[in-house]
């Protein structure tokens, strides 16, 4: 708690305030994908509709992060306050749009207002989108023990607001979300603003090792939404009281973000991400394995398990993305809309999987102990190879290079220039080809720059691509080689 303290006297009440916004974008997630509160207004609305709007939220996700994701391996993006304002113009017409078609649900057939109603979520998933990246942006500037406290008090703060909006008239649901939703986008436009820009370069070889890294854990984490999604269909929560359903969430989340804080308040290290992933496993397990005992009942305790362990899977694999993004250069649109990409799919298959089932599924049948057992047998085979890590293999042998004999400091440093510039090394590329050509070791390298020693391998594999070279020996042949013209250079230099 003394830690805690600490770090919160560092950071300013206004840029607190402005980080907040991401609690509010959060409530803003809560009240309309997750429990459809955003649907109080209209009390008649059935689980297919809802499922519907679903699913069209998620297929918006989905190719709105699958199109960022294509884009930024060609542009650096717009600018933030650009992106800012598209996101809030693209959500505040889904907001109109759903608050007129929920509207004229009283006096319409609903068969007319439900393709507006798709529409509506189309735009709301679009924005989502935007916004959910521009908060990745945002996260990128913070080390890992940072962001992992960040992400968890903003879920803390945003279960309190979120109770707070259970509280209110229906017919103030839609206009407060949508009053949510501008305000985080100025906060996230200020709190990008505030910190220091990080620094984002594309390389092949780092995109590779990165995926070759994190494809474990956004595997895992789209078993666990899959599954969220399924349950949520079968477990008979839509026979439930919306009251109950966000109670349960609101305590059983509550419960479990406050698990999740004790490691980084009570130890100084950087939290160990595998260890607190390995929390989802249990918890979703619970779920299917009460699910053909208590169905809905215990105030659908059944579906909160399951959506407990798909939280804290997206909890940790937001961190992971983060540091990944920060430690290894590349742009956070790439890093993070990819892996969401993936994530929201495999959510929408498994609402998809679950709606076109959910018929022949009644309690206390023999198909839902079925898929009881068959969800448990998939997560026990997932806990085999969720984090089996595999070191990259570079073609020369972890062995101290030989030093380098630096006829003159400036000599040196425009030789490196001249072949990073001729070769077209990013910054970060040059930065690790002048310690290589200094005889430093890749865990030297690692501790000087404060990257990871998987980062170091990948660039050093991509810097030997663009040179042509395959050893540590012939990068320094390299260096020490000049012709005449350079030597001429360098004269003029000393």
């Amino acid at each position: 708690m003394k830690r805690l303290l600490t770090n919160m006297r560092n950071v300013a009440l206004r840029d607190a305030l402005c980080f907040g916004g991401y609690a509010l974008y959060l409530v803003f997630s809560y009240m309309a994908f997750h429990s459809f509160t955003l649907f109080a207004p209209a009390s008649a609305l059935d689980a297919v509709s809802q499922t519907l709007f679903l699913a069209t939220v998620l297929g918006s996700r989905v190719c709105v992060f699958v199109a960022i994701a294509f884009f930024s391996l060609r542009s650096t993006g717009p600018d933030t306050l650009v992106s800012v304002l598209v996101a809030c113009g693209v959500a505040l017409f889904g907001f109109l749009v759903c608050g007129m078609a929920l509207q004229f649900s009283i006096d319409v057939e609903f068969g007319r207002i439900l393709p507006w109603l798709m529409f509506g979520g189309v735009c709301l998933g679009a924005g989502d989108a935007l916004m959910v990246l521009l908060w990745a942006r945002f996260c990128k500037t913070f080390t890992l023990r940072s962001v992992y406290l960040f992400v968890l008090l903003s879920n803390m703060a945003s279960l309190v607001i979120y109770f707070l909006m259970t509280l209110l008239p229906p017919a103030l649901v839609i206009p407060a979300t949508a009053v949510l939703f501008v305000i985080s986008s100025v906060c996230v436009k200020r709190s990008i603003s505030i910190r220091v820009p990080a620094v984002s370069e594309y390389s092949l070889p780092v995109a590779k090792s990165a995926a070759s890294r994190l494809w474990r854990p956004v595997f895992g984490t789209m078993v666990f939404c899959f599954m969220s999604g399924m349950m949520m269909q079968i477990s008979g929560q839509q026979e439930l009281p919306l009251s109950t359903v966000q109670e349960t969430s609101i305590v059983s989340s509550g419960i479990v973000v406050a698990i999740l804080l004790v490691p980084v308040l009570v130890v100084s290290k950087p939290p160990n991400l595998s260890r607190l992933y390995k929390m989802a496993l249990p918890l979703s397990a619970a779920g299917f394995l009460l699910l053909p005992i208590l169905w809905n009942a215990a105030g659908g305790i059944v579906n909160a398990f399951a959506q407990l362990g798909s939280m804290v899977a997206s909890i940790i694999l937001w961190c992971m993305l983060a540091d990944m993004a920060r430690d290894t250069r590349l742009p956070s649109p790439l890093v993070f809309a990819a892996a969401l990409a993936c994530t929201n799919a495999a959510q929408l298959l498994g609402v998809l999987v679950g709606f076109f089932n959910a018929s022949s599924i009644t309690s206390g049948g023999i198909m839902l102990t079925v898929i009881a057992l068959v969800s448990l047998y998939l997560l026990s085979m997932l806990s085999l190879f969720l984090f089996k890590d595999k070191g990259l293999a570079l073609e020369e042998p972890a062995t101290p290079a030989p030093q380098l004999v630096v006829r003159e400091e400036q000599w040196f440093s425009a030789r490196c220039e001249e072949i990073a510039s001729t070769h077209q090394l990013t910054a970060r590329e040059q930065e690790i080809f002048v310690l290589l050509a200094q005889g430093r070791t890749v865990h030297g390298i690692s501790e000087k720059l404060y990257v990871s020693e998987n980062t170091v391998k990948s660039h050093i594999k991509s810097i030997y691509q663009k040179l042509g070279i395959h050893l540590r020996s012939e990068l320094l042949e390299l260096v020490n080689h000049v012709d005449d013209e350079f030597d001429q250079q360098a004269k003029q230099i000393r």
